[in-house]
C-alpha cells in the first residue's frame, strides 16, 4: 500500500466516524463544512460505511409537485445528494463531480411521507467513480433508481480540508 493509499483509507475512516457519530441527527444541524444544499435537505444519516451511505427524509410541501406527489426534480437532487455523500465516504482529496445522471421514475411518494435514499459506490476508476441511488417508501416500496458516473478532480472541497485539519482522537 502506498502513502497516499494510507492517506485516502484514514480520511475514508475519518470521514465514516464523522457520520456515523451524527446517526440519527439531522445533518443541518451538524457542525462543520456541509454543503447548503445538503444542510437545507436535512436528511437523517441512518447508516455509513466505505462506498455506502443510507439517509431518511421527510417529504415537505415545498418539494412536491401540484398533485401532491415528491417532485422529479427533488428526486434527481435527493439521489445527487447522497452519491456525494457516498463519494466523501471514498476518502479522496479531490471531489468527485458528476459527469452524468440517469434517473427512473419508478414510483410515487406523498408529501409528509417518509423515504429512504440509498447511495452506493459500483466501481472506483483511475478517473471515474460508478454509483447508484434509489429511493424507497419506509415500507420498502421502491420509488426511484439512478446512476451517475462521476470525475474525479483536484479540487480539495472544505469538508476534506477539515477533516485532514482534525485527528481521529477528536471525533
Amino acid at each position: 500500500m502506498t502513502d497516499e493509499d494510507k492517506k485516502i483509507e484514514e480520511r475514508s475512516e475519518r470521514i465514516i466516524n464523522l457520520f456515523n457519530a451524527f446517526k440519527g441527527k439531522n445533518i443541518g444541524e451538524a457542525p462543520g463544512p456541509i454543503p447548503p444544499f445538503t444542510k437545507w435537505l436535512n436528511g437523517v444519516i441512518i447508516s455509513a460505511k466505505r462506498g455506502e451511505v443510507e439517509l431518511e427524509f421527510e417529504i415537505r410541501p415545498e418539494w412536491g409537485n401540484p398533485t401532491g406527489l415528491l417532485h422529479g426534480g427533488m428526486q434527481c437532487g435527493l439521489m445527487d445528494d447522497a452519491i456525494g455523500i457516498t463519494t466523501a465516504t471514498l476518502g479522496y482529496e479531490g471531489f468527485l463531480i458528476s459527469i452524468d445522471f440517469h434517473i427512473d421514475y419508478l414510483g410515487k411518494a406523498k408529501i409528509g411521507e417518509k423515504i429512504r435514499v440509498i447511495g452506493k459506490i459500483i466501481r472506483e476508476g483511475k478517473n471515474i467513480v460508478n454509483a447508484i441511488s434509489q429511493i424507497y417508501k419506509v415500507d420498502g416500496k421502491l420509488i426511484a433508481s439512478g446512476n451517475a458516473n462521476l470525475l474525479k478532480t483536484k479540487f480539495k472541497p472544505d469538508y476534506v480540508k477539515e477533516v485532514d485539519r482534525i485527528d481521529n482522537k477528536d471525533l
